[in-house]
């Protein structure tokens, strides 16, 4: 699990609406209609309670914990400009502990147009706020700030049907998720972080010059990286994924899902290795500049120009490389199949199943699913993977022990750390036997990595389930004196102040005090070339 996300920073409910600016002029000289958000603690004479008082009107998250029954998390939505052309409304998410709010995770303006073509420009007013001209028609969108004015609420665009696009300028730097839903759509983002969504239809995504990830999902997709890092996954259909020229240090992974696809990096001027994962389906793979490539399952060719590549195929595959590069041969099995139950949409499904494919592909990634196969068969429970919404992941320790003990009204913490997994006088703790992993498919860690290094992570957390073998106390660094949790940090690959502990129960293996390969998120990060994670917060 990471630290949350700042997009839900608490400094949005401190915001007055009477600290908005006055109406901004649309481009276009028409005057705009006028949006404004509240925030969660809005009292007003519109609305009697708060975001964070649960009604009938409230309805549950889909990613609930699956562990402690009295934590609840919830969504409250407010409308905030309905019209024949757009529905802007906000939705607040907030945990609830015993019956009573305990704090928001989450606050997002959102615009929804119809079933049509529509045509959306996002662009900056005057005053810094956002002009929104959907269909012709300016909206003034009045977005929840910081005191300080460093964070903006984000903004969720969903276009539904129809040949729909979005166009966000190069100046709008704000956090921006697009949905296309079904249709052939076209987006293009701006200089924030931006997360596009094609849906069904044959899509194209062009991301900016800031942090951003491109989804293609069902279709044949066109996917282009901007000069920003950029995370490009074609999902189903036969896609095309192209990288050129980008700012110093980019990173940039692509996966081409299941199709036959074309991915291409045209121009790579850094040290950090371009990650490339074919996928299910006949791939052509070109890259220039180092990377890190892992073919797929099925016919690959594999292109690279460039001596500081490594490339990870089966002997089957056509690979053309320099001399100075590096093949390692290696087949995909079946690995993770018995220890994971993927749970959720079919979007997520597939998804899920993507980073699988690669992780089956990656000599690292390999010994961790056919691990937690063994343990699953082991231990009669395999692990469950299922969706988040919030920018984050999370594990969590569940079996009988720890569901009786919250039943009878105890809280989790009050449970002997033994039951909860936890390493005893160098004794291991009790396994799980309802070990849940919860995982957003967009969400990365940092901008050195991708989301399956964060499913990576939490699959570290898994094994420590599965195993007993989670580290007690807290480990102090220069970064953070107050001490990191020994079990993240043994999840990441860190050393920690933990008594030595023989792992894998190996007697030509000295004890550790951190997780042994394969079963730390630096593993797979050296593996692919990125750089290792330091510190945990």
């Amino acid at each position: 699990m990471n630290m949350p996300s700042l997009f839900v920073s608490p400094a949005f409910n401190q915001l007055s609406t009477s600290a908005l600016p006055a109406a901004s002029t649309a481009p276009s000289g028409q005057a705009p209609v006028v949006v404004t958000s509240k925030s969660s603690r809005y009292i007003g004479h519109d609305r009697p309670l708060d975001f964070m008082y649960f009604s009938s009107l409230s309805k549950l998250a889909a990613d609930q914990n699956p562990v402690d029954k009295n934590e609840k998390k919830y969504i409250n939505s407010d409308i905030l400009r309905h019209d024949q052309n757009v529905k802007i409304y906000q939705e607040i998410t907030y945990v609830s502990k015993g019956g009573k709010p305990v704090g928001a995770t989450g606050n997002e303006f959102i615009i929804e147009t119809a079933n049509h073509d529509d045509k959306v420009i996002i662009k900056k007013s005057p005053d810094n706020n956002l002009i929104a001209i959907i269909n012709n028609t300016p909206y003034q969108l009045n977005l929840l700030r910081s005191p300080d004015g460093s964070e903006t609420q984000p903004l969720r665009i969903r276009t539904n049907g129809g040949n729909d696009c979005v166009l966000i300028d190069p100046l709008v730097d704000n956090n921006i998720r697009v949905e296309l839903g079904a249709g052939d759509d076209y987006a293009q983002a701006g200089s924030g972080n931006t997360r596009l969504y094609g849906g069904a239809g044959n899509d194209r995504l062009k991301l900016g010059s800031g942090d951003g990830i491109a989804m293609g999902d069902d279709g044949d997709d066109l996917l282009i990286a901007g000069s920003g890092n950029g995370i490009l996954k074609g999902n189903n259909g036969n896609d095309r994924m192209q990288a050129g020229q980008g700012f110093h240090e980019r990173r940039l992974f692509m996966d081409g899902g299941d199709g036959h696809d074309f991915m291409i990096v045209t121009r790579n001027d850094t040290h950090i290795p371009a990650v490339i994962h074919g996928g299910k389906g006949e791939n052509l793979i070109v890259t220039h500049g180092p990377a890190t490539v892992y073919t797929g399952r099925d016919k690959n060719i594999v292109r690279s120009d460039n001596d500081d590549t490594v490339i990870y195929a089966k002997p089957s595959d056509q690979i053309h490389r320099t001399p100075g590069s590096t093949l390692v041969h290696t087949q995909p099995s079946e690995a993770g199949k018995s220890g994971y139950v993927v749970e959720g949409s079919t979007e997520f499904k597939q998804q899920v199943e993507d980073d699988m494919e690669l992780l089956r592909m990656s000599m690292q990634g390999k010994k961790m699913l056919s691990t937690a196969d063994a343990k699953a068969q082991q231990n009669d429970a395999p692990v469950r993977i299922t969706e988040l919404a919030e920018d984050n992941g999370r594990y969590f320790f569940n079996n009988a022990a720890v569901r009786n003990h919250l039943a009878a009204g105890n809280t989790l913490e009050t449970l002997e750390p033994a039951a909860r997994g936890h390493i005893i006088h160098n004794q291991r703790g009790a396994v799980a036997t309802g070990g849940e992993i919860h995982y957003n498919t967009s969400y990365s860690l940092d901008e050195d990595s991708a989301p399956v290094n964060a499913l990576y992570h939490e699959m570290a957390h898994a094994y420590n389930g599965a195993t007993g073998t989670f580290l007690e106390g807290d480990t102090g660094t220069p970064e953070n004196p107050g001490g990191e949790p020994n079990a993240e940090r043994q999840a990441v690959g860190l050393p920690t102040i933990a008594l030595p502990f023989d792992f894998d129960n190996h007697r030509s293996t000295d004890p550790t005090t951190t997780n042994p390969k394969p079963f730390t998120e630096n593993a797979l990060r050296e593996e692919m070339g990125r750089p290792l994670r330091t510190q945990y917060t």
